[in-house]
């Protein structure tokens, strides 16, 4: 008989015992998964119940028939205790949740007392009031929201993060049947083959040049944009990084480091000297002419970070950037301004640059830039 919840002192011996209680129905779990669940566990996506269940279906199951079999064994293993169990002609059935006698580390994952209820109307505020800061625009942020809307950033980056590398795992529906894994997961239904595994290559890792405006109009987004950027950077072969405003600089290896201060400095610095205003197909050119053949071989994704306000002419801009697009495999523009009601990319360099975009879409709030997740990964 395996181990279950109620038997664990610690919520990591508690998921580590619980992949040995699926390994042990079908499914196809193992180390990999196992740092992945414990990586959700220390990124914070306990916070309730529910994200808890729907974090360990993503990480264990790899096709719909797996999903249906995760349902029944996650309430046999996280809520059943032995007073829950009662033998009808010779079967174990669960009989329903009752109060919890589970550890404390535990506990969140039941339906508990008074005090539990208290923590989960506590839980219910706090998402709420997550869910109104990720929709706030980023140039509205109140000084007392700033630190709380930083914290959720960088968690919510992070997750964006976990979810990336996931879906960079080899497919299931491609490639030729892997025999052996197809045998081993058949002994759990009696012998018969219910799903073909394949030998699938793991998917190539993109490469990605990101050019990033600091421009005045531009200054309330920066930090953020920087935070994102930064947690983009794992989940490709080669991340690119260019700040621009009257100027080109490259940070790449600045960003690497994690030393998004120093970047916020390098731009403070030398805010005296950017001040006349951007010039976006000035800086491209400047990028074409002195990166253009070395980083834009090969396809990459090239990310553009702007409002598109740009002081030079639409000529130069419209020039440059159907350049890169010959040279990249997609170009993407996230404009924070696109989120504003009412807005119309009918400024001149705006207006320039649309024909040369694949996607173009907002940046203005941390919603808005958690779907670029989904438009990178189809890329």
């Amino acid at each position: 008989m395996k181990q279950q919840a109620y038997q664990t002192t610690s919520l990591t011996e508690g998921i580590v015992a619980f992949v040995h209680f699926a390994r042990s129905h079908g499914l196809n779990v193992g180390l990999p998964e196992t740092k992945d669940a414990l990586l959700a566990a220390d990124l914070g996506l306990l916070t309730n119940r529910e994200l808890f269940k729907d974090a360990l279906k993503t990480i264990f199951c790899k096709s719909p028939e797996e999903e249906k079999v995760f349902e029944k064994i996650f309430l046999l293993y996280w809520d059943t205790n032995p007073i829950d169990l009662q033998e009808r002609k010779g079967k174990a059935t669960v009989q329903g949740l009752v109060e919890k006698k589970a550890n404390a580390t535990l506990v969140m994952l039941g339906r508990g007392d008074k005090q539990e209820q208290e923590t989960d109307a506590k839980n219910v505020s706090g998402a709420n009031e997550k869910e109104r800061l990720k929709k706030t625009d980023l140039a509205h942020v109140k000084e007392t929201d700033a630190a709380q809307l930083e914290a959720i950033a960088r968690k919510l980056f992070r997750e964006m993060a976990v979810r990336m590398r996931r879906r960079m795992k080899s497919s299931t529906r491609k490639g030729r049947i892997n025999l052996r894994r197809t045998i081993r997961h058949s002994i759990s239904y009696g012998g018969e083959p219910m799903e073909l595994f394949r030998k699938a290559q793991k998917p190539k890792k993109q490469r990605l040049i990101v050019l990033l405006d600091v421009s005045g109009s531009m200054d309330k987004y920066s930090f953020y944009l920087l935070r994102f950027i930064c947690a983009l950077k794992e989940q490709f072969r080669q991340l690119e990084a260019f700040l621009f405003s009257t100027q080109l600089l490259r940070v790449t290896k600045a960003l690497q480091l994690n030393r998004i201060d120093q970047i916020l400095q390098t731009v403070s610095d030398q805010a005296e000297h950017w001040s006349g205003g951007t010039r976006i197909g000035s800086c491209l050119a400047k990028f074409n002419e002195r990166y253009g053949k070395l980083l834009l071989n090969g396809s990459p994704i090239v990310l553009i970070l702007s409002d598109g306000l740009d002081t030079g002419t639409p000529e130069e801009l419209q020039k440059e950037l159907k350049y890169m697009k010959g040279k990249a495999r997609k170009l993407i523009w996230l404009n924070p301004l696109k989120g504003m009601k009412g807005y119309a990319p009918i400024a001149k360099g705006m207006s320039a640059a649309l024909p040369a975009i694949d996607e173009f879409r907002s940046a203005h709030n941390l919603e808005s830039l958690l779907e670029l997740e989904n438009i990178l990964q189809d890329a």
